[in-house]
């Protein structure tokens, strides 16, 4: 689900870490069912154990869920298993990226309010296309 959506032409990609990153996929499901069986053996309650795997995954649900982006020359669309957000390219100041994803910024400079502003999108294994296309629209954007 990578490419050009003809009609709408937009870039399309999903992200997936679960099953794109396998140990990480391995190694937090192993700590939540470890955690799961603690509880279990410390509360002696089945339900206690069920309802810590469904918090954790639930917390972690950008990682166990795919997450849909959409972009065009006017916006950012990232779709998530709880929510949708979108951005306008001209509403955005800052991008900064790792190995995994990115983050979208409306402010010039770091805030400790990033973490409840702005976007953190996932790359999956498209990064070098994605970041490519991101900064393309980002340099239109300044230009007008």
């Amino acid at each position: 689900m990578t490419g050009i959506d003809n009609k709408d032409n937009k870039f399309l990609w999903k992200a997936y870490p679960a099953l794109e990153r396998k140990f990480a996929f391995i190694s937090t499901t192993l700590v939540i069912i470890a955690i799961s069986i603690l509880l279990y053996i410390s509360f002696q309650s089945l339900f206690w154990s069920v309802f810590s795997v469904v918090i954790l995954i639930i917390s972690l649900n950008r990682f166990y869920f795919p997450s849909v982006y959409s972009i065009d020359s006017q916006e950012i669309i990232a779709k998530y298993f709880f929510r949708k957000q979108r951005y306008l390219w001209k509403n955005i100041r800052r991008f900064n990226y790792t190995k995994y994803g990115g983050y979208l910024s409306g402010r010039k400079q770091p805030s400790r309010l990033d973490a409840f502003r702005g976007m953190h999108i996932l790359f999956g294994s498209h990064r070098d296309d994605i970041i490519s296309k991101i900064q393309t629209y980002l340099n239109k954007s300044d230009t007008h």
